[in-house]
């Protein structure tokens, strides 16, 4: 079978980012589900467990289509990955705490925590991208040798 290097390298930065959001949907769940039984927070009409299920993994499979962008792009990047990704965690934290959802203070500040986490756990999975790209034991599981 004739490979080109740029469909094994999308291929392959696509299904890393869809490995890794996976690993981040389960860990943003178990997050929603031990925050809210901790503090019992109750609404669910912004984060619940079809938007996690749905949001993360598109978050990271774009994510994915972006590594490998600045990837084939330019040889630095990986840099390039780190600091764009850096910026725009930097930019969601900045938001996330400025919201103002609920009038009561005591929910708005558990919503701003909860998705704060959440946010979080999606920063280090989309940072966990280029790392796992680039593990040998990792490619060497998943993909041939020759590949």
């Amino acid at each position: 079978m004739n490979h080109t290097t740029g469909s094994v390298s999308f291929s392959k930065a696509f299904l890393t980012s869809l490995f890794v959001g996976l690993i981040a949907t389960l860990a943003c769940l178990i997050y929603d589900i031990w925050y809210r039984m901790a503090t019992y927070y109750g609404p669910s009409d912004f984060i619940n467990v079809s938007t996690i299920i749905f949001i993360v993994n598109i978050l990271l499979m774009i994510t994915g289509v972006v590594y490998w962008a600045f990837k084939s792009w330019s040889k630095n990047g990986d840099v390039i990955y780190y600091f764009f990704f850096l910026l725009i965690l930097g930019f969601c934290f900045w938001k996330i705490a400025g919201i103002h959802r609920f009038s009561e203070m005591l929910l708005n500040r558990e919503f701003i925590q909860l998705l704060g986490g959440t946010a979080l756990i999606i920063g280090i999975a989309t940072l966990s991208v280029p790392l796992l790209y680039n593990n040998k034991k990792m490619t060497g599981f998943f993909y041939e040798e020759g590949i």
